[in-house]
């Protein structure tokens, strides 16, 4: 990330460019209190580390006055780590359709193969795996070589 790109973007949480003209300060965001979606404190801080990790993928979604359609979750924790600027997206649509895109952004994404599941997971460990052993291969031909 670039110096250029945090001054513009005033976080330090990464995010594509074309999410920059997207930012707010989300403490002026709205809640309606009915949000189903409920997590526990270990996904809170799951979801912090993910957006350290991997900053911004997808925008907060709101209505035009800024109550939350999708990502409500994600602001409460990037508040409660006092970082109060993301990218959102303010959609115009009516109170009932707000309500219609928070019950199909939470609930479509679809069911997981449990078999293609362990499938995946299987593949990241072999790659953190070669990883590790590539850091570790590295690491001692610098050490040969600077001795």
């Amino acid at each position: 990330m670039t110096e250029d790109f945090k001054e513009k973007s005033k976080t330090p949480l990464n995010m594509p460019q074309a999410y920059v003209p997207l930012l707010e300060d989300i403490r002026r965001l709205k809640s309606d209190q009915n949000n189903p979606n409920r997590m526990s404190l270990k996904q809170h801080e799951q979801v912090w580390k993910s957006l350290q990790k991997y900053g911004w993928t997808y925008p907060i979604i709101t209505n035009i006055d800024g109550t939350y359609c999708d990502g409500e979750q994600r602001g409460q924790v990037c508040l409660q780590h006092k970082e109060f600027f993301a990218p959102v997206l303010r959609l115009p649509v009516s109170d009932v359709d707000r309500r219609m895109l928070r019950q199909i952004l939470n609930k479509l994404k679809g069911k997981h193969s449990r078999e293609l599941d362990g499938a995946e997971y299987i593949r990241i460990v072999e790659q953190l795996l070669f990883q590790k052993k590539y850091k570790q291969i590295i690491t001692t031909e610098t050490a040969l070589t600077t001795s």
